[in-house]
């Protein structure tokens, strides 16, 4: 599998069972990139994470399509939000074919 790099509309790093409040965000640059090792999100500096590290890839839509990382540690979630469902599941099929933990709720935008 070769490295895939999305460009989402912004990203996010929030609280964990806050979905509505940011801790940070990036709409000037940001970046989800999808390896066979793990992924990277941009959002004010690079966060990467391997497949072990993480406990679970949901998706939902909450003002746009959303992908959110939920690291196992650590009290921060990550997203990534994208225009339209078309793009987010391109993302989330990159992630499927990696071997990403995904959640039901993104499973679900594969069909």
């Amino acid at each position: 599998m070769t490295d895939q790099r999305f460009r989402p509309l912004a990203t996010f790093s929030g609280l964990r069972q806050v979905p509505l409040i940011a801790t940070s965000h990036n709409s000037i640059y940001p970046s989800l990139t999808v390896t066979f090792e793990g992924v990277t999100l941009v959002v004010v500096r690079a966060h990467r994470f391997a497949w072990s590290e993480i406990e679970a890839i949901n998706a939902r839509w909450l003002f746009g399509h959303m992908i959110t990382i939920v690291p196992k540690g650590g009290w921060r979630t990550f997203s990534a939000t994208f225009y339209g469902r078309p793009a987010a599941a391109n993302a989330v099929r990159a992630l499927q074919a990696a071997g990403a933990p995904l959640a039901p709720s993104a499973l679900a935008w594969l069909t």
